[in-house]
């Protein structure tokens, strides 16, 4: 079965189906409404902070701040008041000297006497002394706290992704669902076995990714009906459902690959519309989806022959 068959089929199913999907489907919508929340509070948390970083500035500073003046005016006013003390200062300091003589300085202008000072005029600039050590409490502690968040974040999207696998799965199969029916299939009655599984799956594709980013896609490819399979058989173990994925997926990682790439115009319209999008994107593709792999069992039957003649008419 081609793709626009099979999304042709999707669409189908979904009919009357949707009110079902509401509220499990929003779910993207209000995560990124969190996430870009927690984002400017820990942007604008520095802003608010008392600056506590070793710096010395002179009251001159605020004054400026504060005043109307320019900061030209004001460093031109503290230099002319600079210059005339300094003058009046040199001259009382040479009629006072000893060997003054009044007649060889008579009819010169103090003022033209050639004299180079070495002292440079004290300039109006703050002081700043830098410490190597300026974190703070504030800086810490948002640090910390986004780490969890982005963990947290992280187990979501990963065992949500397990949900509306479970959810399109009932969905073709004509069961009703809802997003409180699903959380306890999913989490309650089945949580040792899939969070398990969605761990394991998570922990291999990253560190086959350490190798390069290829050899990670490969996995998560081989991996990508391990939810399925634990719907599908309540009996199979996390290892179980894992390898027994690589095994309906050999031949068909890059089919499932275009098939996935075929979606990526609507995820683009999920992300800038805000995730409004997802409630028709996400029951879309994971009902697509799961017909993709009901497609890949019906190839494959000859590997659940042990599992029909134990009693297993799951598949």
């Amino acid at each position: 079965m081609i793709r626009s068959e099979l999304k042709k089929k999707a669409q189908k199913h979904l009919h009357g189906y949707y009110g079902n999907w509401s509220l499990l489907a929003i779910i993207p919508s209000v995560a990124l409404f969190i996430y870009f929340f927690f984002i400017m509070i820990l942007i604008q948390a520095p802003e608010n902070t008392v600056n506590q970083s070793n710096q010395y500035q002179s009251w001159q500073d605020d004054y400026t701040t504060k005043s109307n003046r320019s900061n030209t005016e004001y460093q031109k006013g503290y230099d002319d008041g600079y210059f005339d003390g300094y003058d009046e200062g040199y001259d009382d300091g040479l009629y006072q000297e000893e060997d003054y003589d009044e007649d060889s300085y008579d009819g010169k202008n103090l003022d033209s006497i050639s004299y180079k000072s070495n002292l440079s005029p004290v300039k109006n600039s703050a002081r700043t002394v830098t410490y190597t050590q300026t974190t703070t409490v504030e800086t810490r502690f948002s640090g910390f706290f986004a780490f969890l968040f982005g963990l947290l974040l992280l187990l979501v999207t990963i065992l949500y992704r397990g949900m509306v696998q479970w959810a399109a799965i009932d969905n073709v199969e004509g069961r009703k669902f809802n997003l409180k029916s699903i959380f306890t299939t999913f989490i309650g009655e089945n949580g040792k076995r899939t969070v398990s599984a969605n761990l394991l799956v998570t922990l291999y594709v990253f560190l086959w990714s350490l190798l390069f980013m290829i050899p990670g896609v490969i996995k998560q490819l081989s991996y990508s009906m391990t939810n399925y399979l634990l719907k599908k058989d309540p009996e199979l173990t996390p290892k179980e459902a894992m390898a027994l994925s690589q095994a309906l997926m050999q031949g068909y990682k890059l089919e499932y690959f275009i098939f996935s790439y075929s979606f990526v115009l609507w995820q683009f319209a999920t992300f800038f519309s805000f995730g409004l999008a997802s409630v028709y994107v996400i029951p879309y593709y994971g009902v697509s989806e799961v017909l993709f792999f009901d497609q890949i069992i019906a190839e494959k039957h000859h590997l659940f022959s042990q599992e029909k003649e134990a009693g297993f008419a799951d598949f």
